[in-house]
């Protein structure tokens, strides 16, 4: 099956982990680069489209414009893979949760100041869906963990322990996934 060419582009899968949205500048013009690699957008095993290879461009196209469609993209930078002409076991190595363009491109991340009161840990899920998150010792702080059913049980628990420990009302608690935390919400589905 082909993706159809009426399908948004926002609705494809972004197929790098982190953000994206940082790295892009100014506009893409195909014209302007012919011999580019085409833009590869493969099936996963669930029905979703994901890019391969690309999503700058394709972040670029959808910056222009929001509603820009498949056939948006020239032929000649397009290379489709259906499910079972690529290694979807690197993809899933790769990024296991991946999430529509339209979700990355408009998640808001709050900023705060770093402040030299920002103390930083380690979260992560293990194969039963426990979440554990820890702190390594440093000047401020001893080493501490929590563990719980969902991330932000374990962020609040970390962050009460932290508080108590260091005998302050607030606490900036910065934990880093070490994998993925969820999964891969369909796009598609309704």
């Amino acid at each position: 099956m082909e993706p159809d060419k009426r399908m948004k582009l926002a609705d494809l899968m972004y197929g790098h982990e982190g953000k994206f949205i940082c790295h892009l500048s100014g506009r893409f013009d195909p014209q302007k680069y012919p011999d580019a690699p085409p833009i590869q957008i493969c099936q996963m095993k669930c029905g979703c489209w994901i890019v391969g290879d690309g999503n700058n461009r394709v972040g670029l196209i959808l910056r222009k414009n929001p509603e820009a469609t498949i056939a948006d993209i020239p032929r000649s930078l397009l290379a489709i893979a259906r499910f079972g002409e690529w290694d979807s076991e690197l993809m899933d190595w790769w990024n296991p949760c991946a999430k529509c363009f339209r979700d990355a491109m408009t998640k808001r991340i709050r900023k705060s100041p770093e402040s030299g009161d920002t103390i930083y840990g380690l979260i992560e899920r293990d194969d039963e869906g426990r979440f554990y998150a820890y702190i390594n010792s440093n000047k401020k702080v001893t080493a501490l963990s929590a563990a719980g059913r969902t991330a932000d049980e374990v962020q609040r628990l970390l962050e009460e322990k932290t508080r108590t420990m260091l005998k302050r009302e607030r606490v900036r608690l910065v934990l880093t996934p070490t994998n993925p935390l969820e999964n891969h919400q369909c796009s598609l589905q309704s």
